[in-house]
C-alpha cells in the first residue's frame, strides 16, 4: 500500500534482504552441532552463554576451561570425549596423553575456530572470550528450547495500551515498544497454540494412569497454560485494552503532520535513512498493532478450542485406564474360558448362548464429534410441495418502486457525460492538472472520481498522464491528490 508523503517522486520502499545468510556468519558455524558429539558440544557452548549473561562483555579464558572441566568430570562426558578423540588421533595421545585440562582448551580451540566464540588478548597477555552478535542470538534461541521457556502474557497487553495513552504516546519511540510487544504477545500465543497440541499428541501415547496424572497437572497446567493465561482470560483480558488500542492506532494513521514530524526525528537519529523510510515503518507498526489486535480473537479461539481438546482426550483417557484396563482383559479371558468349555462339551459348532452376545458389549464409543463442522448423516426426507399463494403487489407501491428506479437511472453518471464534462473542462486547452479542477462541491468531487475511474474506458476520449504514485497536496496539506494531468485523446484505444 502506498502512503502519502510531502515528496511528490514518493514511492514505497520495501526492505529486501541484507546479502545471503552466510554472509553474516560463518559457513561452518553449524558443522559444530552435528556428529557424535553434538549433545556435548551444545551443553558446552550453552555453559558458555550462560556464564556469559552474569558477566559484563568478556569471560577469562581460564574461566572457560574450568568450566569445561568441571562439566566433563561431573556429568560423566570425559570418557565419551577421550573414545572420540583416541580414533581421531591415537598416535598423539600415546605419546603425549592429554589430561582433561588440555582437552578442555581443545574443544575451546575448536569452538574459537568455528567462530562460534571470540579470543581477544588483554593487555598483560591474557586472554578474553566473547560472543559475536550472531552467535548470543542463536545460544539464546537454544537456551529457550531447552529449557521450555514460556513467554509470561501478564503485562504485555497493559505495555501496548500505556504506550500508546500515555503521555509521549505521539512519538516513534512509544511506538516501536508498543509494536515489539504485539510481536512478543503474538508469538507468545502462537507458541502456546502448538505447544497444546503437542502435550495432546504426548498424552494419548500413556498407558499409565499416573503419568498421565502427572502430565495433566504438574507439566500441563504449570508449564503450558499456567496462572498467566487464565490472567489473560480474565483481570488482563485484551477486550478490557483492545478498544483504547485500536482507537490510538487510528488517532496515528490520520495524524499526517505528526508522522512527518516523527519520520524526521528518526532520520535525525539514525533510525532511518530517508523520510520515505521512516514514514514506512511507522505506518507499518501502526498496521500490525491494528491487524493483530483486530485478529487476536482468532487466535485465542483457537487455544481455547484446542484446551477442551486436551481436557476431553485426558479425561476419556484415564477414564479408559482406570474403568477399561485390567477390568476388559479380564471380562475377555472369563468369556473365552467360557466358550472353551461350551466347545468341549457340546461340540465346536455349537453357537454361543445369547446372554454371551450381551457381555460382548465392552464399553460405548464415541464417533461423531461434537466440534466438527460436519454434520452427522441423516435420511432424506421426502419433499411434500405445498402449492404457493400469488400475492398481488398493491399498484401504489409498484409505481412508487418504478419511480425510484427511475430517478437512480438518471443520476447515473456514465463515460459520455464525463467525456462532455471533460470538454468543458478542458475548453480553449490542452492538458489541465487534476489538482486544478473545480472542488467545491459534491457533485464536482464526484466528477473528480469518476475522470480517475472512466480513463482506462475505450469510450473515454481524455486520457491521464503522469507518474503514478506522486501526490500533490491542497490546502495546507489537508488534500491530497494523483500528480496526473488531463490531456484530450482522439485515437482509438486497444
Amino acid at each position: 500500500m502506498t502512503q502519502m508523503t510531502n515528496d511528490p517522486t514518493y514511492k514505497v520502499v520495501y526492505n529486501k534482504p541484507n546479502g545471503n545468510l552466510f554472509d553474516h556468519m560463518p559457513e561452518n558455524l553449524f558443522s559444530i552441532l552435528a556428529g557424535p558429539l553434538k549433545d556435548l558440544h551444545a551443553s558446552l557452548l550453552l555453559l558458555i552463554y550462560d556464564q556469559n549473561r552474569r558477566t559484563i562483555y568478556t569471560i577469562p579464558r581460564e574461566t572457560v576451561i574450568d568450566l569445561f572441566c568441571e562439566y566433563l568430570e561431573s556429568s560423566g562426558s570425559e570418557e565419551l570425549l577421550f573414545a572420540q578423540w583416541e580414533e581421531e588421533d591415537n598416535e598423539e595421545i600415546g605419546q603425549t596423553g592429554y589430561s582433561i585440562r588440555d582437552r578442555s582448551a581443545q574443544m575451546l580451540r575448536k569452538f574459537i575456530d568455528a567462530k562460534w566464540v571470540i579470543q581477544e588478548q588483554n593487555p598483560d597477555y591474557t586472554f578474553k572470550i566473547s560472543l559475536p552478535d550472531y552467535s548470543l542470538l542463536l545460544l539464546e534461541t537454544l537456551d529457550k528450547i531447552r529449557t521450555g521457556y514460556r513467554m509470561e502474557f501478564r503485562g504485555r497487553v497493559l505495555s501496548v495500551y500505556q504506550n500508546l495513552t500515555g503521555e509521549d504516546s505521539m512519538s516513534y519511540v512509544a511506538l516501536q515498544q508498543a509494536q515489539e510487544s504485539t510481536d512478543e504477545l503474538i508469538k507468545g500465543l502462537t507458541s502456546l497454540n502448538h505447544s497444546i497440541k503437542k502435550y495432546t499428541e504426548k498424552l494419548l501415547q500413556y498407558d499409565d494412569p499416573h503419568r498421565i496424572i502427572s502430565q495433566i497437572f504438574d507439566e500441563y497446567q504449570t508449564q503450558i497454560l499456567g496462572e498467566q493465561y487464565y490472567r489473560l482470560k480474565t483481570s488482563e483480558n485484551i477486550s478490557k485494552y483492545r478498544t483504547g488500542i485500536l482507537s490510538r492506532v487510528k488517532e496515528w494513521q490520520v495524524n499526517r503532520v505528526e508522522i512527518v514530524n516523527q519520520s524526521r526525528r528518526m532520520v535525525e537519529e539514525n533510525q532511518a535513512q530517508s523520510n520515505i523510510e521512516g514514514e514506512n515503518k511507522i505506518y507499518g507498526w501502526l498496521d500490525n498493532i491494528e491487524e493483530s489486535f483486530a485478529g487476536m480473537d482468532e487466535i485465542l479461539s483457537e487455544i481455547d478450542h484446542r484446551n477442551k481438546q486436551y481436557a476431553r482426550s485426558a479425561v476419556e483417557k484415564l477414564r479408559f485406564q482406570l474403568q477399561q484396563g485390567r477390568g476388559v482383559e479380564q471380562h475377555l479371558v472369563t468369556l473365552l474360558r467360557h466358550l472353551s468349555r461350551e466347545a468341549r462339551q457340546k461340540g465346536e459348532r455349537c453357537e454361543a448362548p445369547e446372554e454371551l452376545n450381551c457381555s460382548i458389549n465392552i464399553f460405548p464409543q464415541q464417533t461423531v464429534d461434537e466440534l466438527s463442522v460436519k454434520l452427522p448423516a441423516r435420511n432424506k426426507k421426502s419433499h411434500n410441495p405445498q402449492p404457493l399463494k400469488l400475492v398481488e403487489i398493491d399498484q401504489n407501491i409498484r409505481t412508487g418502486k418504478l419511480k425510484r428506479f427511475q430517478e437512480r437511472v438518471r443520476e447515473e453518471v456514465t463515460v459520455d457525460d464525463i467525456n462532455r464534462y471533460v470538454d468543458n473542462l478542458l475548453e480553449g486547452k490542452e492538458t489541465l492538472p487534476l489538482s486544478e479542477t473545480p472542488l467545491q462541491t459534491r457533485d464536482q468531487w464526484v466528477k473528480l472520481i469518476y475522470i480517475l475511474l472512466y480513463s482506462r474506458s475505450r469510450r473515454a476520449r481524455y486520457q491521464l498522464t503522469g507518474t503514478r504514485g506522486s501526490t500533490v497536496y491542497l490546502d495546507e496539506g489537508k488534500i491530497g491528490l494523483p500528480a496526473l494531468t488531463i490531456v484530450k485523446w482522439s485515437g482509438t484505444r486497444g
